[in-house]
């Protein structure tokens, strides 16, 4: 009896100090994820200088921290059945079988997190920019792993779950351009009017305004489109990301300006339900 007893506590005492080990590998684990986390955001994240960047590596980052520490929770207390002795085999398959059943119940959480990884690692777009995608299009408010939110210019707040994000315009990526169209009256000196245009835009890019918004000059294109009731002039000009707006509408006032200065006619008559308005080719 007492060699049992003996023997009984010397196995229930290697049981802990084997969980101890156990315990002690999960403090130093959950320490060393900590400690990679913080050495990534100080030399990686922190030494970007552009904010939305930041945000995009914040998110990745504290992604991997959360499916790390999962993973090191998921490993440990397997071990620690099989310390204990629990046959762990029964116990893996019961998990597989279930996590099978989450993911198919879960499929479209799985999609938007991944395209939500996707997203951010491809840098399709950032907080602070201006895109289109399905029936939403407006300003980007926040990104995250599930789902993107944009601001529209209504002011409402659309949710676009990252996982339909399959075709999207971004309207502030690398350059953007403004275009102006002009309805002239059939019977308008169109030569007369894009030489009117030519000058007005001239000055119009001369502005301080203007010319730190623009990467280029402003370029008149002329009988860019013909319809029964006007002859339509083009101006258009690439500039910096997200400045086409305000570009669109100072250049619109200048060449309207200009149009009116030189008595050059600009159509005002508005096509009815059965005609078209002429279209850009």
């Amino acid at each position: 009896m007492q060699s049992f007893l003996t023997n009984l506590s010397s196995a229930v005492l290697i049981i802990l100090v084997r969980l101890i080990v156990l315990a002690v590998v999960a403090v130093v684990g959950f320490r060393l994820i900590e400690l990679s986390r913080r050495v990534l955001e100080k030399r990686v994240v922190q030494q970007s200088d552009d904010p939305s960047r930041q945000a995009r590596l914040a998110t990745l980052l504290d992604a991997y921290v959360r499916t790390a520490q999962l993973a090191l929770v998921v490993v440990v207390v397997l071990m620690a059945l099989t310390v204990i002795g629990i046959n762990i085999g029964p116990v893996i398959a019961a998990a597989g079988v279930m996590g099978l059943a989450v993911s198919l119940g879960a499929q479209s959480l799985i999609k938007d997190f991944i395209g939500g990884i996707l997203i951010l690692l491809e840098d399709q777009f950032r907080v602070g920019d201006v895109i289109l995608v399905g029936d939403a299009e407006g300003t980007v408010e926040r990104i995250s792993l599930r789902a993107t939110q944009v601001r529209d210019l209504e002011g409402r707040l659309w949710t676009v779950s990252n996982g339909d994000v399959r075709t999207l315009a971004n309207s502030t990526r690398d350059w953007s351009r403004a275009v102006v169209n002009l309805n002239l009256e059939l019977g308008a000196d169109v030569s007369q009017a894009v030489e009117v245009l030519e000058a007005a835009i001239e000055r119009a890019a001369a502005e301080p305004a203007m010319q730190d918004k623009l990467l280029e000059k402003p370029v008149v294109e002329g009988w860019s489109s013909l319809g029964d009731w006007s002859v339509q002039v083009r101006v258009r000009v690439n500039t910096r990301a997200g400045q086409q707006a305000v570009v669109a509408r100072m250049l619109r006032q200048a060449t309207l300006d200009a149009l009116h200065a030189a008595g050059i006619p600009v159509a005002s008559r508005v096509p009815g339900p059965e005609e078209d308005s002429p279209q850009p080719e």
